[in-house]
């Protein structure tokens, strides 16, 4: 599998486990509707590791940067 692949389907799983976590949360607080849909939408989109391609001389390298972390996680 290439890292290119391993990035974005970890980008994928992190995005979508913070999602469910936050929703059910956000749930026990406000009521089914817009809001809590949104909220928990908005949580994850901040806090999940975004991918991040650095050009390299021997090519690129995929990594994941997360706002917890000053530099990219290197796959």
């Amino acid at each position: 599998m290439s890292p290119k692949i391993k990035v974005f389907l970890i980008y994928g799983v992190c995005f979508t486990i913070l999602f469910l976590v936050s929703r059910f949360f956000v749930t026990q607080f406000v009521e089914q509707g817009f809001l809590s849909t949104f909220i928990p939408l908005g949580i994850a989109m901040v806090v999940a590791p975004k991918p991040h391609i650095e050009e390299t001389e021997q090519g690129r390298e995929y990594g994941l940067k997360s706002i917890f972390l000053k530099k990219p996680f290197k796959l």
